[in-house]
């Protein structure tokens, strides 16, 4: 049984990380996906993933995204079910 995707919205809870977290969230629900999306503001976690600008999006460990709010298309790709 394939685990369960972890996504996380890495930033200091600014507004721009709080949209980066409405759209990954807004992507998943209309998806149906059955993921977790964790919000993390620990700088600990950002320097261990090597995040050097936020909002910061890592997909199951892996940074996918940083210094921008990703578009609805991008974050699709990430999850692996983008066009």
């Amino acid at each position: 049984m394939p685990t369960r995707k972890v996504i996380e919205i890495l930033g200091p809870g600014c507004p721009r990380c709080q949209q980066t977290y409405r759209v990954v969230q807004q992507v998943v629900e209309q998806v149906g996906l059955d993921v977790e999306i964790r919000k993390v503001e620990s700088v600990e976690r950002m320097i261990e993933l090597g995040v050097l600008a936020t909002p910061a999006v890592v997909v199951d460990g892996e940074l996918k995204s940083a210094g921008q709010i990703p578009k609805p298309e991008l974050v699709r790709k990430f999850l692996g079910i983008g066009r």
